[in-house]
């Protein structure tokens, strides 16, 4: 397996001080996005604790329109949850999915500090990764299939919440992890990260999720031309809003888990710590939304 910028990046510090916030969000998004940025800009990685999560806006949408897109083509719950599995893993996710098949086959087996060090650098995949990377596919598949049956054509907003929120989950999840452990090396992204703050998080979380929550008011009648079981859909409804709601033990979880267990395996984070959290953020958020509206009643 090719190793990614999600540790490979050279280390680089200072602030650059000719950087607009957009360079900086062009800067994280580079780090983290296998789509190239066609436009120069300064890269100043300063401020990646704010714009990570931001990055899971264009993630965000373009999960949302392939489900849309899919379910108007197909109607079929099976093929929409494919192409958005497909379509979001060959543009964003591969490197997140490159972490977490590292972290299984450092830290599932046996071994000291430099032997998991070694492991992580390490091109070539064993059976731990393959095995956590199967099941990480699998459960999404599966959870991706049960989200696009409540898509719009349902009548129902709350698939549509669930997919534009859990990108965001995703990457809040990783850029909690360097507000909570230190970098284990200084190089790579986990260097990139250090100085991470945990306020800084959540402003840029914030600042993802309003543009949504903006627009998902529009969505009943966006979609009514296309979908017009949805006409009558509310976004305000109790339901809709735990597709945001979820965003916030989503994140924490799993950047307490692998903060912890990265500080104690090698003595700190590196880019495959955050890899991994972006895949188990997605999983968990899909996982607990789905689970909250059971709870509720409503599937």
């Amino acid at each position: 397996m090719k190793k990614t910028s999600e540790d490979g990046v050279p280390g680089k510090d200072s602030r650059d001080t000719r950087a607009t916030g957009f360079d900086r969000f062009l800067s994280a998004f580079s780090l983290v996005s296998r789509l190239p940025v066609r436009r120069s800009f300064f890269f100043d990685p300063s401020r990646l604790d704010f714009h990570l999560p931001l990055v899971g806006l264009p993630v965000s949408l373009l999960a949302a329109a392939t489900m849309a897109a899919a379910m108007r083509a197909t109607a079929s719950p099976t093929a929409a949850a494919f192409a958005v599995l497909a379509v979001q893993y060959l543009a964003f996710n591969l490197f997140h999915l490159d972490g977490l098949l590292d972290t299984a086959d450092a830290f599932l087996g046996p071994g000291d500090a430099q032997k998991r060090l070694a492991i992580l650098k390490d091109s070539r995949i064993g059976v731990f990764a393959f095995f956590a990377g199967f099941m990480a596919l699998a459960a999404k598949l599966a959870l991706l299939l049960r989200v696009a049956g409540l898509g719009p054509d349902s009548g129902n907003l709350f698939g549509l919440a669930a997919v534009l929120a859990y990108p965001i989950a995703g990457r809040a999840a990783a850029a909690l992890v360097p507000a909570l452990a230190p970098p284990a090396g200084e190089t790579g992204l986990g260097a990139l990260a250090k100085g991470s703050k945990a306020s800084r998080v959540l402003a840029g979380s914030l600042a993802g999720i309003i543009p949504w929550a903006a627009l998902s008011m529009l969505l009943p009648s966006l979609f009514a031309p296309v979908f017009p079981a949805i006409a009558a859909a509310s976004p305000f409804e109790p339901l809709f809003l735990l597709g945001w709601a979820c965003i916030v033990p989503s994140a924490i979880i799993p950047a307490v888990f692998f903060a912890r267990l990265y500080r104690r395996g090698v003595g700190g984070y590196t880019g495959d710590a955050l890899g991994a959290a972006v895949e188990s953020g997605e999983l968990l958020h899909l996982a607990l939304s789905l689970a909250a509206l059971g709870a509720a009643g409503a599937v």
